[in-house]
């Protein structure tokens, strides 16, 4: 998965229309320039409870929530916005330089050493794109022969999830983020942050999903296993997020939940049961 995504010939690494009407998915920002004020009011508030921090967006897309954010302070506050991007796309982040100004860096972690450690840190749709370990609910895990045929052996080791206490039939294990929280967001000193992802906990994830949340999307077509294994580099791979997980490993490096509700309550409408339901928004801060 870390290969098809991220590898020579990646999904996100090499030069592709991967959004809009053009590409093979959609997000928020690119409906609506609704989170983006929203955002920007979380941004001003929390300016109010840290003082005045840059500001770090994780995996920005095309560079359009930046863009709105920005037009969504008013003139000081604008004044004010010390932007940071972390992109590991070459061509994204060119897209992203064509509409905003600001500092662009590989890894959280670089950014951070930028800002002495201070930041307020957000990201849309960051998280779903990290690879997974798949495992059942008899803690066997998922292997793919070189013919995309599934083979499940004996786990020879179980990562740090909430997951096992109770585990689905077939389950997605975010090893790849723990790693992240401890190497690239442990170094946070001051600062808050808001993830906007979908998913949930076990039972919103997983009801009725006999083969778990991992699928991939071309042209705007949800693709499962085995039809998600196919084409591998030219198909977006996501799963649903597991946000007790989040709040599990930000307590492992000293943060705290503020808040979790869903991107309706956020943004405060009554899509409940569309994108508004299935999306939340986690709030932490360093203790």
């Amino acid at each position: 998965m870390a290969g098809a995504l991220y590898g020579s010939k990646g999904y996100y690494t090499t030069r592709r229309p991967i959004l809009g009407a053009r590409g093979d998915f959609t997000t928020t920002p690119k409906l609506t320039n609704l989170l983006a004020q929203r955002i920007s009011i979380w941004i001003q508030k929390a300016w109010e409870r840290n003082g005045i921090l840059p500001v770090i967006e994780l995996g920005p897309g095309d560079g359009t929530l930046a863009k709105d954010i920005r037009a969504s302070l008013g003139f000081f506050a604008r004044r004010k916005l010390n932007y940071h991007f972390v992109e590991i796309s070459h061509h994204l982040a060119a897209r992203q330089q064509e509409k905003n100004s600001g500092h662009w860096h590989a890894t959280l972690k670089e950014a951070l050493s930028k800002t002495d450690g201070k930041a307020l840190i957000i990201s849309n749709e960051f998280f779903d794109a990290f690879p997974v370990r798949i495992f059942n609910s008899n803690l066997e895990e998922l292997f793919l022969t070189p013919q995309n045929h599934e083979v499940w052996q004996p786990a020879s080791d179980l990562p740090d999830s909430t997951l096992f206490k109770n585990p689905p039939l077939r389950f997605e294990a975010g090893e790849s983020i723990h790693q992240w929280f401890l190497t690239d967001l442990s170094p946070l000193k001051k600062g808050e942050i808001l993830t906007i992802d979908y998913g949930g906990n076990q039972d919103e994830v997983y009801h009725r999903r006999p083969l778990g949340s991992l699928r991939a999307y071309a042209h705007h077509m949800r693709l499962l296993p085995p039809e998600a294994y196919q084409n591998a580099g030219s198909q977006d791979l996501t799963f649903d997020v597991s946000f007790p997980d989040l709040v599990h490993w930000g307590t492992q490096i000293g943060l705290e939940e503020v808040s979790l509700t869903t991107q309706a309550d956020f943004l405060g409408t009554n899509d409940r049961k569309g994108a508004g339901g299935a999306f939340k928004v986690l709030h932490q801060k360093r203790i």
